[in-house]
């Protein structure tokens, strides 16, 4: 059986604009007569398409005599809550019944959505077995349920009613979420099932990944602007982000195995989503307001939520680019032999697996664009030209140090290239050899080491290293309150070494000088000592900074900011850090009896590494040292009086050329490096 398609689309389009009305209905409903009509007419409609699909699998004059009967039941149990309402009173939603915690509204704001997704569902069946997308003779039922709902008469229906009710009711949402429905609604018609064709899937998988990535800016950008936030806007909030990275989820998944399961459950749980903030007007904006740098289960929420889209979002593109092949081609290893095998090879395939992601062109390219833009945003808020120019130099040497130059131009020979090839201060691409050793390892702690002495670490761990962007956004730099609050973090609100830090940087040195060593003479053939047939100095490498980095910012909300720094997990970082203690690098003061006067020490406040310590220094010596100090220059810019300032080899030949240093301070009236945190932004005008 088979429709003229403009026919059933013009029926489509003409459904979702009913719901869509249906649901703004539903928004303003006060009364259980207002909430009768809402539920009686979605009864009606999802039981005419219920009955459509039923019919439709069996087409017989019996079959339509049951449906009638079926449907005249369900409209008499859609009838109830308007009868009862006529026969013992109408009442208010918003009343509780006694003896229950959930009030009316809540029930029938939960039946509503029930009733809208089954009305969706099941017309997107009809009308995907009218237009012969999906067969009734050659699939299951439940094959054919969930494919019809991966297709556009689903997929772009819905997005049609969220279209249209943003129309409706957007006025009723503040700014920025308003923005955000948006969004899902573009999201809802990129999507690369829709349409059963390659450049269709290419095309929306390329638009789904770049619109969830402004999804995901324009979040995070809410979330700094707004310090305290609604109960009902943070879980929003999280929950889209859960479903986008589900959807990521479910689109891997379908291009690895043709399953869309998991990405028609993201659908759904979209919708439900933004069914709920739009049948509960007051739930973005009602009370109470909380602080969510003080939640740290909801910040690392946000950031597993966060991380596992992009994981994913990185996974689905690197399949696009190169094929289902590129992940059945890792060294993976079986998983058989003792129990002591089988976890070790569990977790070499683990590590292997979400390596070969986090390194990819794909994942760095679209975390370097989301991180990206926080970072230029923070540029508008820096103070001094320094600052500004370091965070551009950043974000320069992100896009040519990790992307480009190793993706593009010595992706070939990789190991061959000094200070690119080996960074973190180990190999990357394969065994360490004796030309190696020369050629590039040695050299890149000579390049490195020396530019750390004559202008300190900041130009591996606030430039060069990929995780600088990562932390220096405004969002994620606005986390460095979990230095003070968290428990690890503030073990670590010190310059000087603690006992946990020692050891975890003393097991890090250990491993990768032992791995290398192995490594070098498993080259030259003294030994044969490999890892799952894998060099142990590579795996080590993709270890520490491939998984356990990710584990570590994903840790932020329990850790701090600069976890990799303050917890000593960065051999790379560590080894500069030192170089740079000894160097030149240093803060300073320009008079110390202004951190003598300062009432706020907000320099302290501010440290992304804990160093709660400066003032005491500046005080005692007019300058702080410490390996710590990676020179982000938070400090110098969160000063009130304008009286710190970076030393470093230029401030010493100046000094040789008898330069006059800068001035002594004088207090200054300074704009605040952040926007001020508006409690009044919840409302409509935001």
């Amino acid at each position: 059986m088979s429709v003229d398609l403009p026919i059933l689309w013009i029926v489509a389009g003409g459904m979702a604009a009913f719901t869509a009305w249906l649901l703004k209905r539903g928004s303003t409903m006060k009364t259980l007569t207002d909430a009768g009509i809402v539920l009686f007419l979605l009864v009606m409609m999802a039981s005419m398409f219920v009955s459509a699909v039923i019919y439709l699998y069996v087409p017989t004059f019996i079959t339509i005599f049951e449906l009638v009967a079926l449907n005249m039941i369900t409209m008499s149990i859609g009838l109830i809550p308007i009868l009862a309402a006529l026969f013992r009173g109408d009442r208010q939603l918003d009343e509780t019944r006694k003896g229950s915690p959930v009030s009316s509204r809540y029930l029938v704001i939960g039946a509503i959505i029930i009733l809208a997704l089954l009305a969706e569902v099941f017309m997107g069946w009809t009308f995907a077995i009218l237009s012969g997308v999906t067969s009734v003779s050659t699939q299951s039922v439940f094959s054919a349920l969930i494919d019809s709902m991966s297709t556009y008469w689903f997929i772009f229906t819905m997005a049609g009613e969220m279209a249209v009710t943003l129309i409706l009711v957007g006025r009723n949402f503040p700014i920025t979420f308003r923005l955000l429905v948006a969004i899902q609604t573009v999201l809802m018609v990129v999507s690369p099932t829709a349409i059963a064709n390659s450049t269709w899937a290419w095309d929306t998988v390329v638009g789904n990944c770049a619109v969830m990535i402004v999804a995901v800016i324009v979040m995070l950008e809410y979330v700094f602007r707004n310090k305290a936030m609604t109960r009902g806007a943070s879980n929003y909030i999280i929950r889209l982000i859960s479903a986008y990275g589900l959807m990521m989820i479910g689109l891997f998944v379908w291009q690895l195995y043709g399953d869309v399961t998991i990405f028609v459950l993201s659908v759904v749980a979209e919708m439900s989503i933004y069914y709920v903030v739009v049948l509960d007007e007051k739930y973005l904006s009602r009370p109470p307001l909380l602080n969510w740098q003080s939640r740290q289960l909801w910040a690392f929420a946000l950031l597993g939520g966060i991380f596992v889209a992009e994981f994913f979002m990185g996974g689905v593109l690197d399949v696009m680019a190169n094929g289902v092949g590129y992940f059945t081609t890792l060294p993976f290893v079986a998983l058989s032999g003792s129990v002591l095998n089988v976890l070790g090879a569990a977790l070499f395939d683990f590590i292997v697996g979400v390596g070969s992601v986090t390194a990819s062109v794909w994942f760095l390219a679209m975390m370097g664009v989301e991180m990206g833009a926080l970072v230029v945003f923070k540029i508008k808020y820096a103070r001094e030209t320094e600052t500004k120019m370091r965070l551009v130099l950043m974000l320069a040497a992100y896009a040519i140090y990790a992307i480009w130059l190793p993706s593009f131009v010595f992706s070939a020979n990789l190991p061959d290239v000094p200070w690119i090839g080996w960074s973190m201060g180990i190999g990357t691409a394969g065994a360490l050899t004796p030309g190696i050793v020369l050629a590039a390892l040695v050299l890149t702690y000579v390049i490195s080491g020396g530019i750390s002495f004559l202008f300190g670490s900041r130009n591996v761990c606030s430039v060069l290293c990929t995780a600088a962007p990562m932390y220096q956004g405004t969002t994620y730099d606005a986390m460095s309150t979990f230095n003070r609050t968290s428990k690890i973090g503030r073990h670590n609100l010190t310059s000087h070494a603690t006992r946990s830090f020692t050891v975890v940087s003393a097991l890090v040195w250990i491993s990768l000088l032992g791995s290398a060593v192995l490594s070098y003479l498993t080259s030259v053939g003294v030994l044969n000592i490999t890892f799952f047939s894998d060099d142990i100095s590579y795996f080590f490498y993709a270890f520490y900074f491939s998984f356990l980095w990710y584990l570590v910012w994903v840790l932020t909300p329990f850790l701090g900011t600069y976890g990799c720094v303050t917890t000593g997990m960065c051999g790379w970082g560590t080894f500069n850090g030192l170089v740079s203690r000894i160097g030149m690098f240093r803060l300073k003061v320009k008079d110390s009896n202004t951190c003598i006067n300062c009432k706020t020490k907000d320099c302290a406040k501010v440290c992304p590494t804990g160093q709660t310590d400066l003032p005491g220094q500046f005080i005692d010596s007019g300058e702080f040292r410490s390996f710590k100090c990676v020179g982000i220059g938070d400090c110098v810019s969160a000063c009130p009086y304008e009286n710190i300032y970076f030393f470093d080899v230029r401030n010493w030949v100046r000094k040789k050329l008898n330069k006059p240093l800068p001035p002594l301070a004088t207090p200054v009236k300074t704009e605040p490096l952040e926007s001020p945190i508006d409690f009044g932004t919840l409302s409509k005008s935001e």
